[in-house]
């Protein structure tokens, strides 16, 4: 008895050895990790509904877009980017660059905020990664608290 009682000890603690030994490598190895948002996306956001825009011109607008985004743990920053697709860019094609402010990471979800120095508004995008390298969701954009437009985006990563 007092040597089945040791063995299951030794089990236990060998259990406990392994579990503490492979926590690290997961952690290295990104798994159980959240989704790879780092890096450089490029893609594409389309205006709608058009019921709240200022600029009714933009209504089903499609702008070329990019984000860099920037990881540290889960909180996120970077620069964002917008150029002429359908239409030019919101403000007269003014609002043609931004900064990522402030944003965080939870498993495949991503939200951000991005600060437009040119008309000081404020877009706010909450997006996920259904697949590795890609991502898509939907942004909000408001200027002297008013919601000035709103609608999808859908990128990919450079490079991966």
């Amino acid at each position: 008895m007092k040597r089945l009682g040791q063995s299951c000890l030794w089990l236990v603690l060998l259990t406990a050895v392994i579990i503490a030994g492979t926590t690290p490598l997961r952690a290295q190895t990104g798994a159980g990790q959240p989704a790879g948002f780092a890096g450089l996306w490029t893609g594409t956001l389309r205006v709608f509904p058009c019921i709240s825009l200022r600029e009714r011109g933009r209504c089903g607008a499609v702008n070329k877009i990019t984000f860099t985004i920037i990881v540290d743990g889960a909180n996120v920053s970077g620069h964002y980017t917008c150029a002429i697709g359908t239409q030019i860019c919101r403000n007269g094609n003014a609002d043609t660059t931004g900064k990522i402010v402030s944003g965080n990471i939870s498993g495949n979800n991503i939200r951000f905020s991005v600060i437009v120095p040119a008309d000081v508004s404020n877009c706010n995008y909450n997006g996920f990664s259904p697949a590795p390298g890609q991502m898509r969701g939907a942004y909000s954009c408001y200027q002297g608290g008013g919601l000035v437009e709103q609608g999808s985006f859908q990128v990919t990563r450079e490079g991966g």
